[in-house]
């Protein structure tokens, strides 16, 4: 080998060597960059979580460390703070509100993990103040104005964990216990209540939340609230991921979620409930503050959109299970909200309160009342899938004297393949806020069940301004002892237009003991459709085109469409009303026909009235003397 190729080969080598140096040196770089900081809330912070020593002083000083590391290099780099099991003690008793036990500002890539939530507890301590106190004597002040918000008479918790700008940041296997049966209440301060900060969670203005095994209770005003002010408008694309998993948010004094601003958060599996229920020793009532919800959907300077509620639970809130209200005409703040799998349980007040626009609720089951609806028919609250019913909840009946209530607010409300069960009271009161086409209630393919196993007397059933298409049916349940007298009221005198069985649905009145009375008249099938049109009067059932004050009801039956009136089943047609038949009118043989000398009844195009040989001329006498009866009483 010549001096050339020896002098080549050895620099070759060298640089080859030289080369592995750097990637060994990158490569110890690169691990350093990505290595995890770890720290320990005992260790680390002085904690010592044995229930009986206070430890806020720990928390204080583990937020500031990870405040001050944030605002350096290394703050980008992934940290953990574990705190484990123990019971950790915190808050001082005394006349002043106390501050928030750990505020993260500005984080990035941090997680705060217990032991897990059976074994790692923050417990505030108790005797700790709540309310309007006397900043003289600090005696319980209760103020003569019913609304006070002098900031130097009220006392408030704080909260136990604020994540304010933050960036992926995880909390897990934790419970914040805010101990709210052992407080010291004073009187009310703010709107209504205790309007005062006592929560267990605060997210503001952060991104990439996720708090999952998580159970926060006792708090004497939200379990979490959600407030950022990311989004630029409701249509803001970059949303924000804020995730709550497997947790539960329970006996808190307001809310057990609040959400006033967010783009971009999912629930899944979490308990939202009984909200205003922990009753303090001292007063002999419970600590409650309006709207005492389980989840309140209420946009404050901002936005909700883009929100999933899955597979969790609104139970036996002092006020509404889901509340989202809605003030003045403004621009929507509210979009593309799914409750999807959720059980909602009102018991002594309504299962969901529901004004903001474009809510879905799809395949829940609500027991208890749902209330109003949205009032902007293109954005319109709707149901799929959905189980309405009034089942007792540990021996209390449900909420209201209706599964729907919504009188003249809410357009353009939608039902698709629900199920209505009534087992103490009426089934719908439902009224659109307007009587045109694009207000109207629509129910496709719904069942009525009536499993009342007493008579429930004095509640009728109304729709109003409503169109039926699909397979809709009333039917008797399994513990319906009776067929007592029961109204449904289709239409009222002062809405315009008939009800409509749209061209193809079919609408089966199949309860026994039940009275459809037609004020401004019934459409079936106003235009000829490929598919069948039908009504279909069962045993026992009544179908009266009732005259009104100044209309003439008319009872229209498309071309190709079939009103058949069943054996045992009744047709009354009053006074002054008419009945247009363009399509089949058919009185089986048993069935009852009553047509007033005062009313008009024709046929149009191909249209008949066909009259069997053993139908009956008259009124149905026992559901007359049943009606009769039920009014007497």
């Amino acid at each position: 080998m010549n001096k050339y190729a020896v002098s080549w080969l050895i620099g070759h080598q060298w640089l080859m060597l030289l080369m592995s140096g750097w990637l060994v040196l990158g490569a110890t770089l690169c691990a350093t960059a990505q290595a995890t900081l770890h720290k320990d809330l005992k260790k680390d912070f002085g904690a010592l979580g044995d229930g009986r020593t206070n430890d806020q002083a720990a928390f204080a000083k583990a937020a500031d460390f990870f405040n001050q590391r944030a605002k350096t290099p290394a703050g980008a780099g992934r940290a953990v703070l574990h705190l484990p099991a123990g019971v950790y003690r915190v808050g001082q008793p005394g006349p002043g509100s106390l501050g928030n036990l750990m505020a993260f500002v500005n984080c990035r890539n941090l997680s705060i993990l217990g032991a897990d939530s059976a074994t790692t507890e923050i417990r505030y301590a108790d005797s700790l103040r709540y309310g309007a106190f006397d900043p003289a004597t600090h005696a319980v002040y209760e103020s003569p104005k019913a609304f006070f918000t002098d900031w130097s008479w009220g006392v408030g918790g704080g909260t136990a964990l604020v994540l304010q700008g933050c960036d992926n940041v995880q909390v897990a296997n934790l419970t914040l216990n805010g101990n709210s049966a052992h407080l010291l209440v004073g009187g009310h301060w703010g709107d209504t209540g205790i309007q005062l900060s006592f929560d267990g969670v605060f997210v503001s203005d952060s991104r990439r939340v996720r708090l999952s095994k998580l159970a926060v209770h006792h708090f004497g005003r939200d379990g979490i609230q959600v407030l950022n002010h990311l989004a630029k408008s409701v249509d803001d694309p970059a949303q924000e991921e804020i995730l709550l998993e497997n947790s539960c948010f329970d006996y808190n004094g307001r809310q057990g979620l609040s959400i006033t601003g967010a783009n971009g958060l999912r629930a899944v599996n979490c308990s939202f409930s009984h909200t205003g229920r922990v009753v303090i020793p001292a007063l002999g009532r419970p600590l409650y503050s309006n709207p005492g919800a389980g989840v309140d959907i209420e946009p404050e300077g901002g936005y909700a959109a883009n929100v999933r509620l899955e597979r969790c639970r609104f139970v036996d809130n002092a006020g509404q299970g889901l509340v989202s209200d809605r003030y003045g005409n403004g621009p929507p703040t509210t979009k593309n909200i799914v409750l999807r799998d959720c059980l909602l349980w009102g018991v002594s007040n309504w299962s969901a309160w529901v004004r903001q626009p474009n809510i879905l609720f799809e395949n829940c089951r609500i027991y208890g009342a749902f209330i109003t609806g949205s009032a902007l028919g293109a954005l319109p609250t709707r149901f799929v899938g959905c189980t309405f019913e009034d089942r007792p909840y540990r021996g209390q009946p449900a909420y209201g004297q209706h599964l729907v209530y919504s009188n003249r607010e809410a357009r353009a409300m939608r039902f698709t393949n629900c199920r209505f069960v009534g087992t103490r009271n009426g089934l719908l009161y439902a009224v659109a806020a307007a009587s045109d086409s694009a207000s109207t209630f629509r129910l496709h393919g719904c069942t009525f069940v009536l499993d009342q196993a007493e008579p429930s007397l004095g509640v009728d059933n109304l729709l109003a301004t409503v169109i039926f298409s699909g397979t809709t049916t009333v039917a008797s349940g399994p513990h319906r002892a009776m067929p007592a007298p029961t109204n449904f009221i289709l239409g009222t005198p002062e809405t315009t237009g008939s009800v409509l069985v749209q061209p193809g649905g079919q609408l089966r009145l199949l309860a026994p003991g039940c009275r459809y009375l037609l004020p401004n008249g019934l459409a079936i099938g106003q235009a000829a459709g490929r598919k069948a049109t039908s009504v279909e009067v069962g045993l026992d059932n009544i179908l009266i085109l009732n005259e009104a004050p100044g209309k003439e009801p008319e009872l229209y039956i498309g071309p190709g469409a079939q009103l058949f009136i069943k054996k045992g089943g009744a047709l009354e047609i009053q006074p002054h009303t008419k009945v247009t038949i363009a399509g089949e009118l058919i009185i089986e043989d048993g069935a009852y026909f009553f047509q007033d000398p005062q009313a008009s009844v024709k046929t149009a195009g191909r249209g008949q009235l066909r009259v069997a040989p053993g139908a009956v001329l008259g009124k149905h006498p026992a559901l007359q003397e049943a009606y009769s009866q039920a009014t007497t009483d």
